[in-house]
């Protein structure tokens, strides 16, 4: 199950508050080796010394046809996907990289990330082989 950032929970709760929640013109996915928790922890993402051409890939634009409206889930929930294709570019490393989570930055660089969940499965890019969630594989549940 996906899980909102301290970020987005710190965001949400100020905006209650009186304070926009400022919505950025672009979302971009993240991929990460192990659980980035809610803290956004540093050294989860894929790194670039093990995947050279790795880089944040943008969900698409506009926003309200990145991802698909929200529906309810099985567990009592709602949930959004992915609406598009996102492809990152090949594993031009020299050894394996496995994907286990994914994440919603607000850049492409740096940046807040806003939500995080697990991929359904792990997924090994070796090298030369692209990640592609085509749509409807990222998917960020509320309950």
């Amino acid at each position: 199950m996906s899980a909102a950032s301290d970020y987005l929970e710190q965001a949400l709760l100020e905006h209650f508050r009186g304070t926009q929640l400022p919505l950025p013109s672009n979302f971009f996915i993240a991929l990460h080796t192990s659980d980035p928790t809610d803290a956004a922890l540093a050294g989860t993402e894929v790194s670039t010394a093990n995947w050279p051409s790795y880089v944040r890939q943008t969900v698409g634009t506009p926003l309200s046809s990145a991802w698909t409206a929200s529906s309810d889930e099985a567990g009592g929930g709602k949930q959004i996907t992915n609406a598009n294709t996102i492809n990152f570019p090949a594993n031009n490393g020299a050894s394996s990289v496995v994907v286990t989570h994914f994440s919603v930055r607000d850049a492409q660089n740096g940046g807040n990330m806003w939500a995080h969940a697990p991929l359904t499965a792990p997924k090994t890019i070796d090298p030369t082989d692209i990640f592609s969630a085509i749509p409807g594989a990222l998917r960020l549940i509320v309950r």
